[in-house]
């Protein structure tokens, strides 16, 4: 999916939920890649939408699935992705249910609405602190591109971004040195 297309997209998904009787927009945190390309545009394309629903309950828990507003929310979803040929998470809260864990207050803006879907996108430093949390060799990519946006130039650097959003505990959980090591290593 290019920056351009996710756009458009959203715009559907938004006009969707207003078919189908939202009466409030649907608030979505958008992190991950597509929050990378809308920003920092270092990346071409992303396979999917990753949000943290903000004003609605998670889809990944199956007793909120039976709510009403979000079983019609995931429908939303699908009938984007079946008239898009899109595969049916292109835009997921999959990551709500760790992210709250381990960047438990994120800092984020709002960006655009479309119809009734007000997104929000998280700043470039509290998206850097998750992509190192999460950090996987596809990831270093990403990070690298935030640490040039954001002018990091040292370890130290990045760990008081770290320290601002990271709970030391789970810094220590996710073996946080071992990744700064090799992101830092000459």
């Amino acid at each position: 999916m290019r920056d351009s297309e996710i756009e458009v997209y959203l715009q559907e998904l938004g006009d969707e939920l207003e078919r189908r009787g939202f009466r409030e927009p649907l608030q979505a945190l958008v992190i991950g890649g597509a929050a990378i390309m809308i920003q920092v545009n270092n990346r071409r394309t992303t396979t999917d939408v990753d949000a943290v629903l903000l004003n609605l309950p998670s889809t990944w828990d199956t007793e909120n699935r039976k709510l009403k507003e979000v079983k019609s929310f995931l429908q939303a979803v699908k009938d984007v992705a079946k008239r898009n040929h899109l595969k049916k998470e292109w835009f997921n809260d999959d990551c709500s249910c760790f992210l709250g864990e381990y960047t438990p207050d994120p800092e984020y803006a709002y960006w655009k609405s479309f119809g009734k879907l007000e997104v929000y996108l998280v700043t470039n430093r509290c998206l850097l602190a998750q992509k190192i949390m999460s950090y996987r060799e596809k990831d270093l990519a990403d990070v690298e591109a935030l640490f040039l946006t954001l002018n990091i130039r040292s370890r130290e650097q990045a760990q008081a971004i770290l320290d601002r959003f990271v709970p030391k505990v789970k810094q220590r959980e996710y073996h946080l040195n071992e990744t700064m090591d090799e992101l830092f290593s000459v």
